[in-house]
């Protein structure tokens, strides 16, 4: 994401991606970051199809496994209006909350759980939603 003319500017959100309405991914973003996710990840999607190399993050894994399942991904706004500090200290603070009620996070930063697979994320948010 490119960096913003004015920093100061109320531009910038933080969103939560979600599936079955559990968050699995917290993240910043403006303009078109956040509802964008789901469409990039099914281009990835099909360029790996095509027989193309796609480099896959954690999070793009995550939501390109739930999209396998036939399960939506959702994004959720959880905070709007923001300035760049603003919107990553309510990101920090929103990944410290959810790791806090053991939620299984795709975030890659901010995050001592990172070296989870994308089938453990997966399975957790299934087992959340399943009320285990």
């Amino acid at each position: 994401m490119p960096n913003p003319t004015n920093p100061s500017a109320p531009e910038f959100f933080v969103y939560r991606l979600e599936a079955m309405d559990i968050p699995f991914y917290v993240g910043i973003g403006r303009s078109a970051r956040a509802s964008d996710r789901v469409r990039f990840v099914n281009r990835l999607l099909e360029r790996e199809a095509n027989g193309h190399f796609v480099r896959w993050s954690l999070s793009t894994s995550v939501i390109a496994a739930f999209i396998k399942l036939g399960t939506r991904v959702r994004v959720r706004y959880t905070r709007k209006r923001l300035t760049r500090g603003a919107a990553l200290l309510a990101e920090r603070r929103s990944i410290a909350a959810l790791l806090a009620r053991g939620y299984a996070l795709a975030n890659q930063q901010l995050n001592p759980s990172k070296g989870q697979s994308a089938a453990s994320i997966v399975s957790s948010v299934q087992q959340r939603a399943a009320g285990a």
